[in-house]
């Protein structure tokens, strides 16, 4: 797998910058205007809140469920992947979005120490939930199954009708 923890971090602090940036915005455009001299991030009324947070969960929640990745994660050329390397479904992407909630306390804190917890595997608590690890982008792909399918193969099936 590699060790990217590294760039890990570098990609966490670059998700942090595009975060930033829409609550900046949410703020500056919806913010109250009636403390129009506070910062646009002060601005905010529980609408506003509920909105950075919908917006906020969305960018790390789509991104990854789409992708594999945020835009911090494709600069640092890391992915989230299943254990088995496969891609995440968007289940375990809202699993490991979800406990961002508490991977993210105090300044990420509480991450690192899981990350660091875990030995070789560097997982946070999101990717024990969900069953994912982040890999390099050039990771190879996982290797075919040799467990039978869920769906029977065709020959089965007519040996099946002809016996």
């Amino acid at each position: 797998m590699g060790d990217v923890l590294g760039r890990r971090i570098a990609a966490a602090l670059i998700d942090l910058g595009i975060v930033l940036v829409l609550v900046l915005l949410v703020g500056g455009i919806f913010g109250n205007e009636a403390t129009a001299d506070a910062p646009d991030s002060a601005r905010f009324g529980a609408l506003d809140r509920l909105l950075v947070i919908g917006l906020v969960f969305g960018y790390y929640w789509a991104t990854e469920a789409i992708w594999a990745q945020t835009v911090g994660k494709r600069a640092m050329k890391i992915r989230v992947a299943r254990l088995d390397g496969s891609k995440p479904s968007a289940g375990a992407t809202f699993i490991r979005t979800l406990l961002r909630l508490i991977d993210g306390l105090f300044f990420y804190v509480v991450g690192l120490i899981v990350i660091f917890a875990t030995g070789e595997r560097r997982a946070r608590l999101g990717d024990l939930a969900a069953k994912t690890k982040v890999v390099a982008d050039d990771a190879p792909p996982p290797p075919p199954s040799s467990e039978r399918r869920d769906r029977p193969e065709d020959d089965d099936i007519l040996a099946q009708v002809l016996r």
